[in-house]
């Protein structure tokens, strides 16, 4: 009886510290996600340091190198791209009573066609359900940009936390591992490779994709001479990094830009972005990704509203690498203890 009572005691206490433990993360969940993004730079930073490092340059001057570049990109995207997409974001906000006095003739078109009452009734509120989607969806969008900007301390300490973290890597990786015991520990590393494989593997190319994607939609927009042709690559090159829905959401805002101007150049460029996501998913992707995740569709499906109805837009564009990681993780518990 008495071993019985140890027991639960024991059980108590360890509830207690996980309960107190997780009370305090909760209070302190601003420093906790700096340094998490800290590491997040750091894990992304490290393979390029890796591959300096086997060419002869000490690990300092690596990291340093590497940020110089990265700012000195950041700085000329904020020079000479930053500048233009305001310019077309402001005549874009200009132009909406014209979108809106295009939508609302469209609806009067529609209701020129003699059809049943309920046709009608439906055609009226799905218009209205479309119409508040894509508005809400877009301020979400900006308004998690501004939250993200609006943590200038996070944007500013998350970098020097990566620099420290990868000058000493190895040191905190062997910290961490030497929690475990030998045996555990090699597992850990099996499952850390594999983690590592897939999401620098699928990140990299997906981000590539999306690139290749943008600058295409924007180029084609441009020689067609559709405006807004920044905004509208951007917007391309996001939204392909959602799979499967991604380039049909992309594709509304470039279609309906041309449509301000006439039906014809919105037919043009419907026709430029579909021979582009022809391109990308016939050629660009299989070549550059191919089946490197192993995810079946309907996972991923799953993943991006699980992701979309947690956390809004960012949840969806992350969606797809954290399933990578579970999908990874359960395999190798599986094997671990069912197999």
């Amino acid at each position: 009886m008495k071993l019985r009572s140890d027991h639960w005691y024991r059980y108590l206490i360890s509830a207690g510290v996980a309960l107190a433990a997780s009370y305090f993360f909760y209070l302190v969940l601003d420093v906790i996600t700096t340094f998490a993004l800290g590491g997040i730079m750091a894990y992304f930073l490290y393979h390029p340091v890796m591959f300096m490092q086997k060419h002869g340059f000490n690990r300092l001057y690596a990291i340093l190198i590497l940020y110089l570049i990265v700012l000195s990109v950041l700085g000329l995207i904020l020079y000479w791209g930053v500048p233009g997409l305001i310019n077309e974001a402001g005549h874009l906000v200009e132009m909406y009573p014209q979108f809106e006095e295009k939508a609302e003739q469209i609806v009067e078109d529609i209701d020129g066609i003699s059809k049943p009452a309920q046709i009608d009734r439906l055609i009226e509120t799905n218009v209205k359900k479309i119409e508040g989607t894509v508005f809400k969806g877009l301020q979400k969008f900006i308004e998690g940009i501004y939250n993200f900007l609006s943590k200038i301390f996070i944007l500013i300490l998350a970098p020097i936390l990566a620099f420290y973290i990868l000058i000493d890597w190895e040191k905190i990786r062997e910290g961490i591992l030497n929690l475990f015991s030998p045996g555990f520990r090699r597992e850990l590393q099996t499952l850390a490779a594999d983690i590592d494989r897939v999401l620098i593997d699928g990140i990299k190319g997906s981000i590539l994709i999306a690139a290749i994607v943008g600058t295409l939609v924007s180029l084609s927009a441009l020689m067609l001479g559709v405006k807004f042709p920044l905004i509208i690559g951007l917007l391309s090159g996001v939204t392909n990094l959602i799979p499967y829905f991604g380039p049909f959401i992309g594709g509304i805002p470039a279609v309906l830009i041309a449509y301000s101007e006439s039906f014809r150049l919105a037919v043009y460029q419907a026709i430029a972005i579909f021979i582009v996501q022809q391109i990308e998913s016939n050629i660009v992707t299989p070549r550059i990704l191919g089946g490197k995740l192993g995810m079946h569709p309907l996972f991923i499906i799953f993943a991006l509203l699980a992701g979309g109805n947690l956390y809004g837009i960012w949840g969806i564009l992350f969606a797809v690498p954290v399933a990578a990681m579970i999908k990874v993780t359960i395999s190798w518990i599986y094997l671990r203890f069912a197999a």
